[in-house]
């Protein structure tokens, strides 16, 4: 749902104009996309793409930096637009697009849309969902399908991802689901690993062969005083256990033997 004009937006930008639009959008952009488990990425990317760096008619005199179609509060303005049919066929059509109080307003809605999809479907963007896409990049391309008509959307909005470096807004975001690839599995693996004192991803075992054996304090128990041996007959070999025996003296052994004897009769 790219605005006429937009879409065949100049192919090059004054690097002024790109950095002082994504650091002019960057804190909302962050904020909005960390409540409601989003790419920022993903959302910066379409907030370039659909205004053409806030260049966009829609986008100043209508704070629409999404292309996002039909009324805000009863506000609304009127553009030509340009739309495929599904054999990916260009044509230009009129239509009604939401006009926004604030480009924070703007950004919100893309949100909110995302977050909730459409009337008969709220899962639709479900797919752009941290917790459902693994990457940004498989985010932007699940727009492609639903967002936009154009079906090279998503390859659009992960050149300006890996054009501008956007993924560093993702790393900076603070939202856990994102990098996990929204499993929870490995979110209770991290968590896990974190109460533990580990954060190797190697098994327990391998993990602890590199480091001095320490006992839980739960499954600790007091170590043999009285090594087995001493019960044992002199014709019996010590079991392996008894490479650490204590040296005892021959008058503690012989009580100890004599009082086993006893006790056998």
């Amino acid at each position: 749902m790219i605005v006429f004009g937009v879409a065949g937006g100049s192919t090059s930008v004054k690097a002024s104009v790109a950095s002082n639009f994504i650091n002019r959008l960057k804190k909302p952009v962050e904020k909005v996309s960390k409540q409601n488990h989003l790419y920022p990425s993903v959302m910066m990317a379409q907030a370039i793409l659909e205004s053409d760096f806030g260049r966009s008619t829609l986008s100043t005199e209508a704070n629409n930096y999404f292309g996002i179609k039909g009324a805000y509060n009863g506000q609304s303005v009127t553009m030509s637009t340009g739309e495929y049919t599904e054999k990916g066929k260009h044509y230009m059509t009129a239509a009604q697009f939401k006009k926004y109080p604030s480009i924070e307003a703007s950004i919100r809605d893309n949100a909110y849309l995302l977050r909730h999809g459409t009337l008969t479907d709220p899962n639709y963007y479900s797919q752009t969902w941290t917790t459902n896409a693994a990457s940004a990049s498989d985010a932007a391309m699940a727009l492609a399908t639903t967002y936009a008509t154009d079906m090279d959307y998503g390859n659009k909005l992960n050149a300006m991802i890996v054009k501008y470096n956007l993924d560093k807004l993702d790393a900076n975001n603070g939202d856990t689901t994102i990098n996990g690839a929204g499993n929870i599995n490995e979110q209770i693996e991290q968590s896990l690993k974190k109460e533990l004192g580990t954060t190797s991803s190697q098994p327990a075992k391998t993990a602890q062969s590199d480091q001095p054996q320490v006992r839980s304090k739960i499954t600790s128990v007091p170590e043999r005083i009285i090594p087995r041996s001493v019960f044992e007959s002199r014709r019996q070999q010590p079991s392996a256990d008894n490479d650490y025996t204590l040296q005892l003296n021959l008058s503690l052994e012989k009580i100890i033997k004599s009082n086993a004897a006893a006790k056998k009769h």
